[in-house]
């Protein structure tokens, strides 16, 4: 008599989804560039704001700011039926967010429309409330997993499709970048699969500021100098664009305090 090795459990649908973003992003080839940042200002600036914006919302405006200025960053690689470049116009980012789908915890990418002019404390809201209400808040989850229902061959087809075929079809349906961090939980990713133009993941912002940014980027689309220059200009833009932002967060803290004091009087 066999010994039993344990249970055999359905793939639920969020994880179908998982499967398909995988097998596509293996297909990409994939490099990965990195750059120490120091934000020492600017992490002490997020210590005091009102509200505290995350760092996932300060580091995608970042980059959106400089993706909205570099078109070479949004230039996608369509296959079908002859090889060329699809420039997308608007900025858009694709956000990976831990979701609760039935009985289980799955990741899913939340759209940011135009993050480079979104506040940040709009950012954190809308990701918030993504967490919170997805089927709600998110068509395109609700699009996905009813793809998700299909079987493997069906859902493959119409990824790839949608990522090779039709240049309307792909910017509908893919943002310009993808995010993606587990630094809240203590760790760090160093390689993330996902068919995205670029794919931006940090890790820990140390007691110092100094963090260490990354971009994992489709090679097929743009050499390795681009990405480098992006994260030189990233970091520019979070001294000076973001800590003028955080700052004014700061002082919004300290006039309500100074406000509720009076009012104690």
């Amino acid at each position: 008599m066999a010994a039993a090795v344990g249970r055999i459990l359905p793939i639920s649908l969020g994880r179908r989804i998982i499967c398909d973003v995988l097998h596509f992003g293996m297909k990409v080839p994939r490099v990965t560039v990195q750059r120490e940042m120091n934000l020492s200002r600017l992490a002490a600036a997020r210590e005091y704001a009102q509200p505290r914006p995350s760092w996932c919302s300060i580091f995608t405006k970042a980059y959106a700011k400089v993706v909205a200025h570099r078109p070479d960053l949004r230039r996608a690689l369509l296959t079908f039926p002859w090889e060329r470049l699809v420039e997308y116009d608007a900025v858009s980012a694709d956000v990976a967010v831990e979701l609760r789908l039935g009985l289980e915890n799955t990741v899913f990418f939340a759209q940011l429309k135009r993050p480079d002019a979104a506040a940040l404390v709009d950012i954190d809201e809308h990701l918030s409330a993504c967490k919170e209400k997805p089927i709600e808040r998110m068509r395109r989850l609700r699009r996905a997993l009813m793809l998700a229902r299909f079987p493997r061959c069906v859902r493959r087809l119409v990824w790839w499709a949608l990522l090779n075929v039709s240049a309307y079809k792909r910017s509908r349906y893919f943002s310009t970048f993808g995010v993606t961090s587990v630094a809240g939980r203590g760790g760090d990713l160093v390689s993330p699969l996902a068919p995205c133009i670029t794919i931006l993941h940090y890790g820990n912002v140390d007691p110092k500021g100094k963090v260490t940014v990354r971009l994992t980027f489709d090679h097929r689309a743009m050499d390795g100098t681009a990405p480098a220059r992006a994260l030189k200009e990233m970091e520019h833009v979070l001294n000076t664009d973001i800590q003028e932002e955080v700052d004014s967060m700061r002082r919004l803290r300290l006039f309500q305090g100074v406000l509720q004091a009076r009012q104690a009087v």
